[in-house]
């Protein structure tokens, strides 16, 4: 009785456990929709002309400027704000770009198998093989420089990644038995794809998508670090470093601030990541307990010991019959 109990409890708590998001997922959405909203407000109605001065240059943190101006006077936050926005923006478009792309190129490969699979497979390999930053370079030489250039390009650049890691879950899927009755009973393989094939593989096509989103993130701030990125006179935490190094032993903020930005978007989206594969797997261990694992010591422990127990128990009940034959 007492181990179907634990058994009963342990299945309870993992479907807690699936049911409810950790504190990873809830601190990458946190840090999101923070950004998301402090981009909003400067947006509709910034306390301060980004793209003008609107106090001394190079001033310090203050009331007036929360965080001081830059070399031509314009308030940090505000422009601060701006490039997180344009940063969120560029990594959330060009990550689904790449796995629209890279979806539909593993959901075919993996379900039609064959030539068709080699090809494409083929074609993955190679764009893998090219550093990513310079596909994007050449990308950009040739259908010109800015956001939306720039979210093509990157979008291309993951896309096969996307391949890669969706064809795997479909190629297990398509022998099972809810996939062949579909295709015996005549339904098409179009349907087959989207109907029954893609909505079992979302878990892996979401964790792929923040934790791309948030190389895109870095990726961007170095092409535009580089010139080749977002364009004058759009703020950028990328450009921001690169135009502000020179000033960087008078106000270091200006470099600090926007390498802040940089990290806490690439962090986000982790976390992000990292909080949907701990809810889709919820045998892996989180990624951000906050000492949820001293948790389960004791709880193996307990279990440890109601097993021993149990044995005992059960080793003292086979012996109570020789002891009355005695």
């Amino acid at each position: 009785m007492t181990v179907t109990r634990a058994i009963a409890l342990a299945k309870i708590d993992g479907r807690r456990r699936r049911n409810g998001f950790g504190p990873a997922f809830w601190s990458g959405a946190g840090i999101l929709v923070g950004i998301l909203l402090l981009a909003g407000w400067m947006t509709l109605a910034p306390p301060y002309d980004p793209f003008a001065a609107s106090g001394p240059a190079l001033a310090a943190p203050s009331l007036d400027h929360l965080l001081g101006t830059d070399n031509l006077g314009r308030d940090n936050l505000t422009r601060l704000a701006l490039a997180a926005r344009t940063s969120l923006l560029i990594s959330g478009a060009a990550a689904l770009l790449g796995a629209v792309i890279g979806t539909a190129l593993g959901l075919v490969a993996g379900y039609l198998g064959g030539w068709v699979d080699a090809i494409i497979m083929r074609i993955v390999d190679a764009a893998l093989a090219l550093p990513a930053i310079l596909v994007a370079l050449v990308v950009g030489v040739v259908i010109g420089t800015g956001p939306w250039p720039l979210i093509i390009a990157l979008g291309l650049v993951f896309a096969p990644g996307f391949a890669r890691v969706m064809r795997a879950p479909v190629i297990a899927l398509r022998e099972r038995d809810f996939v062949l009755a579909a295709t015996l009973s005549g339904v098409r393989g179009h349907r087959v794809i989207v109907e029954h094939l893609l909505p079992n593989v979302l878990t892996p096509l979401f964790v792929q998508f923040a934790s791309v989103a948030s190389q895109v993130v870095l990726i961007e701030a170095a092409l535009s670090y580089l010139g080749q990125g977002v364009q004058a006179p759009e703020p950028s935490a990328g450009r921001m470093i690169s135009e502000f190094t020179r000033f960087m032993h008078v106000q270091p903020l200006l470099i600090v601030l926007p390498s802040l930005v940089i990290i806490l978007l690439s962090a986000a989206w982790n976390l992000l990541a990292d909080g949907l594969q701990d809810h889709f797997a919820p045998r892996r261990e989180p990624a951000f307990s906050l000492g949820r694992p001293r948790g389960r010591r004791r709880a193996a422990a307990a279990h440890h010991g109601t097993s021993s127990r149990t044995t005992i128990d059960a080793a003292s009940t086979d012996d109570a019959p020789e002891k009355r034959q005695q």
